[in-house]
């Protein structure tokens, strides 16, 4: 099935259609043609001529995953970064229970593919990686596992801690013992295959009561994609908010000429007819301080305080705490990727629509700090289309980007197509057909044959009833067929568009793997095309 133009789905915004597309103002806010090699090429140049501390850095990925049986291939990764020349290309997401919902892989898959590619490409060591945003605290969005039952019902499992602690980042929460109750009904509801002991064994080992929420994702992500040798990266691994504390101390000591730069870039983007993805005030710093929850720093009249606290800050008693604990501030998503690029040599960065939208944004912050910016990149977009649903597609010859955009209409255009109502209509024409002969021949027999007339009459009265019977079942026969392609197409729109959304927006990874096993990434991989950047069909 041919991938669909984002163009011709409701809801893409310009800025997006004019990012895939390299069109347009545009071009100016992201500075790299993603699609050219020249482009990987100079982002090397400016990352070649810049600093980084390599081997600190091995050692604190090596130190971060010690707890985690991380694969060979992932272990040789990880060493690869100690080497001068080699890059990164980084994907990311927030930890979502069980890997949260499926394009999280995708966007794994997505780096996986381009660092191969431009690591044969530039012929030095390119590595995947794959940032886990264990800073955000909003455990609301990341609570819920959604999976499919067999008729394409959308079943939400959602994990209840006893407790929760408002605003408190995600590497601060660990599983208390409501995790039994949770993973009891996500194997309840996975549907009963070859796969399902492997599937669940994979995640009980992942997912354990006193373990950590990033480190429960960091394992659970290698047991599903080690091999391919993606390195999860948690910020809040010992050591790396110190990697990052340059572009924080950064900030707090120029925050109102950044905020400055970012909002002429952001009049700029409006002025071209675009979105504005981020809202922030000047009083705001692009950094939060974690006191027990993720706090914003504001400052007023030159001084410092944390959101809802009491007590005032001097920039340098701000600056000292940064640098004896940098493990309490961590970045907002404006200055987030500028400290992973000050960390890591990034040569590229895969984003989603939104991602892309604040990348615009904050595109001179990065010259203004003297950081390399990277590649951005279009994550890749897909759909798993199974075997059943491709049959249905097939056999009523369904739209995909009809089904998507109007469901109802899709129906009523196969029901009209595939099914017309013409037969019934003829069984109805029949009648003047059979009983004007026998009409014409009572009336002959009426007055000379009154026992021809009644048994004529008698037959008339008969094929009256069984064309009635005829044309009712013929109705009904009808009707079930229009009701059985309505209930096959809305299985359809089910699977691959739960709730109405992309299924990739939705569905986990452990309902692909519990179905069609362990191997299943790699047979999507396969199949996904790097160079496209409409919504593809992967059919397995």
């Amino acid at each position: 099935m041919l991938p669909v133009k984002f163009e011709k789905f409701f809801g893409s915004t310009k800025l997006f259609l004019d990012f895939i597309g390299y069109r347009g103002a545009a071009r100016d806010y992201f500075k790299y043609d993603f699609r050219r090699i020249t482009s990987y090429n100079a982002a090397a140049e400016r990352i070649d001529a810049f600093s980084y501390r390599r081997e600190k850095l091995v050692s604190i990925l090596e130190d971060g995953l010690k707890r985690i049986e991380i694969t060979p291939q992932t272990k040789s990764n990880i060493r690869k970064l100690a080497e001068p020349d080699s890059l990164v290309v980084f994907a990311g997401q927030q930890v979502g229970m069980l890997l949260g919902p499926m394009y999280t892989v995708i966007k794994a898959l997505t780096a996986y593919k381009l660092a191969a590619r431009l690591e044969a490409q530039m012929d030095r060591p390119v590595v995947p990686c794959f940032w886990m945003a264990t800073d955000d605290h909003d455990f609301g969005e990341v609570k819920s596992v959604k999976l499919l039952s067999r008729p394409g019902d959308c079943i939400d499992v959602s994990y209840e801690p006893a407790v929760l602690q408002d605003g408190a980042p995600m590497a601060d929460i660990s599983l208390d013992d409501k995790i039994s109750a949770f993973l009891s009904e996500i194997g309840k509801n996975l549907i009963e295959t070859e796969f399902s002991r492997d599937t669940i064994d994979r995640i009980n080992g992942s997912y354990k009561e006193g373990g950590g929420l990033s480190e429960s994702f960091a394992s659970l992500f290698n047991a599903f994609l080690g091999d391919f040798g993606i390195i999860p990266v948690d910020p809040n691994f010992p050591g790396m908010k110190e990697m990052m504390a340059p572009a924080f101390k950064y900030d707090i000591e120029n925050h109102r000429r950044l905020f400055e730069i970012f909002e002429d870039r952001s009049g700029a983007i409006l002025n071209a007819g675009y979105h504005r993805q981020v809202h922030k005030t000047g009083e705001n710093l692009n950094l939060f301080f974690n006191d027990g929850g993720r706090k914003n720093i504001i400052i007023e009249n030159g001084k410092f305080r944390l959101d809802g606290r009491d007590g005032q800050y001097s920039k340098e008693e701000l600056l000292s705490i940064l640098e004896e604990n940098p493990e309490k501030f961590s970045p907002n998503v404006c200055l987030r990727p500028i400290a992973q690029c000050l960390a890591f040599p990034v040569i590229c960065q895969i984003t989603g629509p939104s991602e892309a939208a604040y990348f615009a944004q904050i595109q001179p912050l990065f010259e203004n700090m003297g950081i390399p910016l990277p590649v951005i990149r279009p994550r890749l977009f897909a759909t798993i289309m199974e075997p059943q649903i491709k049959r249905s597609f097939e056999k009523l010859s369904i739209d995909f980007l009809a089904l998507y955009n109007d469901t109802e209409r899709e129906i009523n255009r196969v029901i009209a197509e595939k099914y017309p109502p013409e037969i019934q209509k003829k069984a109805e024409s029949l009648r003047p057909d059979v009983e004007k002969p026998l009409l014409e021949m009572a009336d002959a027999l009426k007055e000379s044959e009154p026992e021809g007339y009644q048994a004529i009459e008698h037959t008339l009265k008969r094929i009256d009833h069984e064309l009635n019977h005829l044309s009712k079942k013929l109705f009904a026969l009808h009707k079930k067929r229009h009701d059985t392609v309505r209930g096959q197409i809305y299985r359809a729109a089910g699977f691959l568009f739960p709730e109405g959304r992309f299924q990739e927006r939705v569905i986990s990874p452990v309902y692909f793997v519990n179905k069609f096993g362990p191997e299943i990434f790699r047979v999507i991989d396969s199949r996904l095309d790097i160079d496209s950047t409409d919504h593809q069909i992967v059919e397995i």
